[in-house]
């Protein structure tokens, strides 16, 4: 007879063998020895594959709060090329910086996330809420909806919402 629980722990295995396979998961991996005494998370798109939303991560995002912001730059700086970024109209976080690993995967670490509208809008990290899996501090999936909505990406706020609701419904 089949056993739902160990189908459930099969596929938790098969999630996180195809993360484990994703640069910017291998990335996060390599850095979290210099970043473990600062306060941060991995959101974006390694977030929702953590989750089982998407199949491919793009780049690495990491939201810290502002007063670690300089510190984990210069610890990402030692590993990552830090890469120029051209000022955006609509989104004008506090601190921004992007880096470039060898593979050219990119990392973007931001804290104190502001968009411009009328009024500006700021968002808070608040890294009381990370969620530890994997030896990785993960935000919410909460978090990346608000700030999705912030960034005006309505396909990933869908995911993010449909994700949240059947959640909600599973507990």
């Amino acid at each position: 007879m089949d056993n739902p629980a160990s189908d459930n722990f099969l596929l938790a295995d098969d999630r996180f063998a195809l993360l484990a396979q994703l640069p910017p998961f291998t990335l996060i991996k390599r850095l979290l020895p210099a970043l473990q005494k600062y306060r941060f998370g991995v959101g974006g798109s390694l977030l929702l594959c953590e989750l089982g939303l998407l199949s491919q991560a793009r780049d690495l995002d990491l939201v810290c709060v502002a007063d670690d912001f300089q510190q984990v730059a210069a610890a990402i700086a030692v590993f990552l090329r830090p890469l120029k970024v051209s000022p955006h109209p609509l989104y004008q976080s506090r601190h921004f910086a992007r880096f470039t690993a060898e593979d050219g995967t990119e990392l973007d670490l931001m804290a104190g996330i502001c968009v411009q509208a009328t009024p500006q809008i700021e968002w808070q990290f608040d890294p009381s809420q990370l969620q530890w899996r994997h030896e990785v501090p993960w935000m919410t999936a909460q978090q990346w909806l608000e700030l999705y909505q912030l960034f005006q990406r309505p396909e990933r706020v869908a995911v993010l919402q449909l994700f949240l609701k059947q959640s909600e419904s599973a507990t």
